[in-house]
């Protein structure tokens, strides 16, 4: 029989979003990535014009991905205007909103604290690793 242990993040643990999280957790994604939306961004989804999938091309390997104009927006838009991620943004929040940004590439609590200059690595992994998942962010898992 095997036995399953919890292995320790570090901080060069990856950590993602893991989206079936919120379902598991009844949580609605839609009204979480839309709090996460610049100003001009929240507006144009107001008037209607965030609707739907939209194409995306990846600008790093100019592969074209379907996704919902949500998510598109916070790739090509918002995660560029400097109060995206501000001096007042919540650690969780940040960290939430830098992994939206980098698609969900996996980050480190070492190179999330390079893009999030406020806090250290260990903040952040403590915060990430103490008690109940937050967000859905949770160690890859080698995934």
């Amino acid at each position: 029989m095997a036995v399953l242990t919890k292995v320790k993040p570090t901080a060069e643990t990856l950590f993602h979003i893991q989206w079936d999280w919120f379902r598991r957790n009844h949580v609605d994604t839609e009204v979480l990535l839309r709090e996460q939306l610049c100003a001009e961004c929240r507006q144009a989804l107001d008037e209607g014009k965030l609707m739907g999938e939209v194409d995306w091309i990846d600008p790093d390997t100019g592969e074209v991905f379907r996704m919902d104009a949500v998510r598109e927006a916070i790739l090509s838009h918002c995660r560029w205007k400097p109060e995206y991620i501000s001096a007042t943004t919540p650690l969780i929040t940040a960290v939430f909103r830098t992994l939206l940004a980098n698609n969900n590439c996996p980050l480190s609590a070492h190179e999330l604290a390079q893009r999030l200059t406020r806090w250290d690595p260990e903040t952040i992994l403590t915060v990430l690793s103490r008690g109940d998942v937050k967000w859905g962010i949770t160690p890859t898992n080698g995934e």
